[in-house]
């Protein structure tokens, strides 16, 4: 699916409330576009609302407020605003905002990514500044125990 550029991207998009409900959604829209299911985590009372415009792709979570994750397979801190958007591709999420991390003693924001596969493969990650990393797809993976539970509740 191609992104494209509209007045309003939340226009006609599917909205959901609530951690758990938001949660099971997310795995579900980022399975979709065959992204980890990890990509964005969050707790379990930390999101207020996420919004999905599947005609354009583009893709909104509201939580309470800015938080850290730990990825221990690549050893980094992630942050996420208190607002995440991004435009979802199949393999690939662009124009990402309210994500960053820090590299090199300055903080960076994401601005695009995608996957070679979203299993075996890669997570190609560019920032707004033309730098880019490289990580294993399974560092950004939830577990197959974890998403179960979710799709449970």
């Amino acid at each position: 699916m191609a992104s494209q550029v509209t007045e309003n991207p939340t226009e006609g998009a599917e909205i959901h409330h609530g951690s758990s409900e938001c949660k099971k959604h997310l795995i579900q829209i980022l399975k979709e576009n065959s992204l980890p299911t990890g990509l964005l985590p969050f707790g379990d009372d930390d999101v207020l609302e996420l919004g999905y415009n599947r005609k354009v792709g583009y893709l909104w979570l509201n939580q309470n407020k800015k938080r850290k994750h730990f990825f221990p397979k690549i050893g980094k801190w992630i942050e996420y605003d208190e607002k995440v958007t991004a435009y979802l591709e199949s393999h690939r999420m662009k124009r990402i905002s309210g994500v960053s991390a820090k590299e090199f003693m300055l903080t960076l924001g994401a601005g695009e990514m995608y996957v070679d596969d979203p299993v075996e493969g890669k997570v190609h990650v560019k920032t707004n500044i033309g730098l880019s990393r490289v990580f294993p797809a399974s560092a950004f993976q939830i577990d197959e125990e974890e998403e179960e539970e979710e799709e449970e509740e």
